[in-house]
């Protein structure tokens, strides 16, 4: 009979305070697991859905409020712009590339946003445009000719169940203008997969304020300058009127990226807290053990079994909880941060990776090991020095 198999036998004897300890290590790990891993995937969300563009002109107010609003889709929606705030932009030779877009409202959630065909195109420096999965594009329609197309972000298809030439409205105000699904965007990982993209004409149309104004209403334009040393000129000349804002996208993702760290300097903090509470609570578990083994341990002794034997066995029980709760709590801890990435999608979050597979998960299970292994270290040394002659001695 090996070491394991006598160590697995104490095991299953202490059933219930065995299964419990496994848990009380899983759900510690689990902690650890899901926050590293949506902590991390927040930030890589927000990297990922960093935009091409130097710069985003839109009304006064928050410069995060606007980067959020326009780029992430989170955020209150900011007040507008009028429309030739764009047409300025466009004609501004310092500026290679102005892109208009308009904030609408939602279809289960999912937020209209209206835009030009220069929002798909690829320019030189761009890292990924947008591409199609399925379908073709909206057509550049006129004001007074909207066509009513929709192109649907990734999330938005699958989620919805609405496929090609498909008409969905939301509301009953809004049944005389259906949209129709003319195409569906590969998955970017980024806010665009949960977007139902529309043509400023069917947005203008489908709203009943602008459909009456006679200034129409943009919420921001995005801008890549020809050359990076005209952001400078380009933010300070925005900035100076009275009613618009020029942001730089990078400085609000700066802003942002600190306060996580900070979090996660306060997380830190809490798991290290959890790491000394699952350690203690193995430490208690394989000393309350092997305290009340004493008299088994003697006979073992008597029978012939040396201390390095005894000592093995207690060690590797305390390893094998230790390993069985940290399995437990990696997949547990993917879970949470799945049920976490979710309910950050359902809100608007940044999406999160939050299955991806990295060295965390083998480095965290083997500092579980050995924890676990420190934890029985001293009930271990306890049963090593077991006397025979004091534990068998009558009661």
């Amino acid at each position: 009979m090996t070491l394991f198999t006598v160590a697995w036998r104490y095991l299953q004897g202490r059933f219930v305070t065995s299964v419990l300890t496994i848990v009380g290590v899983g759900l510690g790990v689990s902690l650890i697991i899901a926050t590293f891993l949506l902590t991390r995937g927040i930030r890589e969300g927000f990297i990922e859905g960093a935009t091409d563009y130097g710069l985003i002109v839109g009304a006064k107010g928050s410069p995060t409020q606007l980067v959020l609003n326009v780029i992430f889709r989170m955020d209150a929606p900011m007040p507008n712009i009028p429309f030739r705030a764009y047409e300025d932009l466009q004609h501004d030779p310092r500026v290679e590339v102005a892109v208009p877009v308009a904030m609408g409202d939602a279809y289960q959630g999912f937020r209209y946003v209206a835009t030009t065909d220069a929002y798909f195109a690829p320019f030189s420096g761009r890292r990924r445009a947008p591409a199609l999965s399925a379908g073709r594009f909206f057509r550049s329609d006129v004001p007074e000719q909207p066509t009513y197309e929709a192109v649907l972000g990734a999330d938005v298809a699958r989620r919805t169940g609405l496929k090609l030439e498909d008409r969905f409205f939301e509301g009953e105000e809004m049944a005389a203008y259906p949209l129709t699904v003319v195409g569906v965007l590969r998955a970017t990982g980024t806010a665009d997969d949960r977007a139902i993209f529309i043509s400023l004409a069917s947005y203008w149309e489908m709203n009943e304020l602008s459909r009456r104004a006679m200034v129409k209403p943009l919420t921001a334009v995005l801008i890549r300058p020809k050359r990076l040393s005209d952001l400078a000129a380009l933010h300070r000349g925005w900035n100076v009127a009275p009613d618009i804002q020029a942001a730089f996208p990078t400085a609000v993702l700066l802003n942002i990226f600190n306060l996580l760290s900070l979090v996660e300097d306060v997380l830190l903090v809490v798991l290290g807290a959890v790491v000394i509470v699952v350690g203690l609570y193995l430490f208690v578990t394989m000393y309350n053990a092997t305290f009340e083994r004493r008299r088994e341990i003697a006979t073992m002794r008597a029978l012939g079994a040396r201390r390095s034997t005894i000592l093995g066995i207690v060690l590797l029980e305390s390893c094998a909880l230790a390993t069985l709760g940290g399995l437990a709590g990696i997949l547990g801890g993917h879970g949470g941060a799945y049920l976490g990435a979710a309910l950050l999608a359902a809100r608007g979050g940044p999406p999160t990776h939050a299955l991806a597979v990295n060295a965390l998960q083998p480095v965290t299970f083997g500092a579980v090991i050995v924890l676990g292994a420190l934890a029985g270290l001293l009930p271990a040394v306890l049963a090593y020095r077991t006397e025979v002659a004091e534990n068998l001695a009558p009661l």
